[in-house]
């Protein structure tokens, strides 16, 4: 962002950090489908983008909640 007399900018840099996280061949063969069928740049982008939803799905619903209308959410759909 640019100040209005131009004199700095402004960055909002975010620090990250690396996680490890161990998938079975599967769960990569799954991630690496959703990256391509939902243009994400890589398996991080879509991981990063998962999880801030789960979260914040999780502070809405309950675990169990949640959990159970994903469910009936799938049996609709099918």
């Amino acid at each position: 962002m640019f100040s209005e007399n131009m004199d700095y900018i402004e960055l909002n840099i975010r620090a990250t950090k690396i996680v490890s996280v161990k998938l079975d061949a599967d769960m990569i063969h799954d991630v690496d489908k959703m990256v391509k069928k939902h243009n994400f740049r890589n398996r991080s982008e879509f991981i990063r983008e998962a999880l801030n939803l789960y979260i914040e799905l999780l502070n809405m619903y309950d675990k169990k909640e949640l959990k159970d209308a994903a469910k009936n959410r799938l049996k609709v759909a099918r």
